[in-house]
């Protein structure tokens, strides 16, 4: 879905799947802003376009909002795989962007191959408020599922904070094994488990299982991205370990019970 100077580009398909694209004069400024929620591969020909027709007329600048980096996973190069992530970030470097701001990019690895791009962290907003919320004190936890997340997140300021190290078979990529390696869960204690993304949800799981095992009341899980695949997992099951999941709608916004949706606006950050 591509939202340029806050509406939605109209967009159709004929029956042969090509892209028919309304045109959208009304809509371009000087100085423009263009919103990209990735759904599917055909919405990167969608940028194109919409590109290419603002660069026909008279705007001065156009800045990308990118709600979640398409291929950000595929970060590196691994041995029977194409580094996708590189090949994606080179066509969108190829629309020159003035500036690129992503949300959550998984990895600096994005934002070293976007040029004139910057990482926007809503979590970091997001979990003093929910802290609040939850009525935290000193004996509850901020919880992070791996040592990527806690690179992202770890120097964010919370003292009484935990480490999980997961290994995955390199075949599979399932997860085989969870250790809490840093910190420590008070009996009774509150958990925010915090990250980036959330796909069936395996990994949360299974950290979620760990610390009520430990002695945590309850466990929450705040996550940016959140694929429409959490509703094939276990995640959300009536005896999951996992209280509520609070996101934004950058992947999705199917209603469940135990699903929360923060509001991203761009105001706040671009």
């Amino acid at each position: 879905m591509i939202v340029l100077n806050k509406h939605q580009i109209v967009t159709e398909q004929f029956p042969n799947g090509e892209t028919k694209v309304k045109d959208f004069d009304q809509l371009i400024l000087k100085n423009n802003l263009i919103e990209f929620t990735y759904q599917e591969d055909g919405d990167l020909i969608r940028l194109l376009f919409v590109k290419k027709r603002l660069d026909e007329t008279e705007a001065e600048t156009c800045r990308l909002l990118i709600r979640y980096m398409p291929y950000s996973r595929m970060d590196r190069k691994i041995e029977g795989d194409l580094f996708t992530l590189k090949y994606v970030s080179e066509f969108i470097n190829s629309l020159q962007f003035d500036t690129v701001s992503v949300v959550e990019p998984h990895s600096n690895v994005t934002l070293e191959l976007l040029a004139n791009s910057g990482g926007l962290y809503p979590a970091l907003d997001w979990l003093p408020q929910l802290m609040e919320k939850l009525d935290f004190s000193e004996s509850d936890r901020i919880v992070f599922p791996d040592k990527g997340a806690a690179a992202r997140y770890i120097n964010s300021g919370y003292e009484n904070s935990c480490v999980f190290e997961k290994k995955r078979n390199p075949q599979t990529g399932r997860i085989e094994g969870m250790e809490l390696k840093a910190g420590d869960i008070p009996l009774g204690a509150k958990c925010i488990i915090v990250d980036d993304l959330c796909s069936a949800g395996g990994t949360f799981l299974w950290a979620g299982k760990i610390l009520k095992e430990m002695g945590a009341s309850a466990v929450y899980l705040l996550v940016t991205h959140c694929e429409p695949r959490i509703f094939k997992g276990n995640l959300l099951d009536d005896d999951s370990p996992i209280t509520n999941v609070f996101t934004t709608n950058s992947m999705m916004n199917t209603k469940h019970p135990k699903i929360n949706y923060i509001n991203l606006t761009t105001e706040s950050y671009v």
